[in-house]
């Protein structure tokens, strides 16, 4: 049986710096091997918390951005909230002012008709006066109806009702 080992099992010898009798192989510096690794690893460290703090600071503003993402989505849904309230608004005020302009017409046509019936009954009442006629009730009537029929023509014609005299209507009466 053999007891040498064989070049598989063997140690590395090292020559020792300045020992005689020692093997001549190659000289391998121990301690700045460690050195360098040591070294490695503290770089190696450093770059890790490096890029843990960086990632740190990228969830950070990834959450940031999620929150502002957030409140884009409520302010555009309040946005929408009052846009939909103020299109409301303005169907229903052009509806009042649409309203209102239809009542406005009416009721200037009927106080235009009231200051004509107005005039109308104060040209006859002039006319009564002026000619000391008793009243009587139908004749009146037709005579109303004359005058305002004539008041009517002349206020197409462009006349002001306030500027028709009552003589202008006598003719109509007798």
């Amino acid at each position: 049986m053999n007891n040498e080992p064989d070049a598989a099992t063997q140690w590395p010898v090292t020559r020792l710096a300045g020992v005689e009798g020692t093997p001549d192989v190659r000289e391998e510096p121990r301690d700045g091997v460690w050195q360098n690794t040591i070294a490695a690893a503290d770089h190696a460290l450093e770059e890790a918390s490096r890029i843990q703090r960086g990632v740190q600071q990228n969830l950070k503003l990834i959450q940031e951005v999620r929150s502002v993402r957030e409140e884009l989505r409520r302010a555009h849904a309040e946005i929408d909230r009052y846009r939909g309230m103020h299109a409301r608004v303005v169907v229903s005020m052009r509806q009042l002012e649409e309203d209102h302009s239809t009542e406005m017409a009416q009721l200037h046509a009927e106080n235009e008709m009231l200051l004509v019936r107005h005039r109308v009954y104060k040209l006859l009442a002039e006319h009564y006066a002026v000619y000391a006629l008793r009243f009587d009730p139908q004749v009146f009537a037709e005579q109303r109806d004359r005058v305002l029929e004539h008041v009517l023509f002349q206020r197409r014609r462009g006349v002001p009702v306030s500027q028709i005299p009552a003589s202008e209507i006598a003719f109509l009466l007798l």
